[in-house]
């Protein structure tokens, strides 16, 4: 396992991780998390929304997903970035089973942030019709009317 110095780099270590499952089972995606704990929250963020970006791995996207999740859980990383920013990035490609992501988001930045945000971003009317679907489920796993 290589240590992420980049973003890059730790997005193709939770694909590797995702890879290797049907062989070893969840042991690198722990293994990873472990030494996660030395890297830069900014990075750890940067290289999960890549996960939950990335449309090119069709067949393991969930299993990607729960492992950029898993992250998210163990090691709770914050970030200044815009919740706004974020949810663009991420909203057209998420798997609405992967819950980590609507808790993160809601302890990272409170659940009146997230609210007031999420009622910006559906009014502007810049959402396609899977990215409003999409902000709905975060909406529900958030348990925000």
């Amino acid at each position: 396992m290589k240590f992420p110095l980049t973003a890059n780099e730790l997005t193709n270590e939770v694909y590797i991780s995702a890879d290797k499952y049907p062989e070893i089972g969840d042991l690198r995606i722990r293994q990873l998390i472990k030494i996660l704990s030395n890297v830069s929250d900014e990075l750890i963020i940067e290289g999960v929304i890549n996960v939950f970006e990335g449309d090119q791995r069709i067949l393991t996207k969930t299993l990607d997903q729960e492992f950029a999740g898993q992250i998210l859980r163990e090691i709770k990383p914050k970030t200044q970035v815009a919740l706004e920013t974020i949810l663009k990035r991420i909203l057209s490609n998420w798997d609405k089973s992967v819950e980590e992501i609507p808790f993160w988001l809601k302890e990272n930045y409170g659940a009146e942030a997230c609210k007031n945000t999420f009622e910006m971003i559906s009014n502007n009317d810049v959402l396609t019709k899977i990215e409003k679907e999409q902000l709905e489920t975060i909406k529900w796993w958030m348990e925000i009317k």
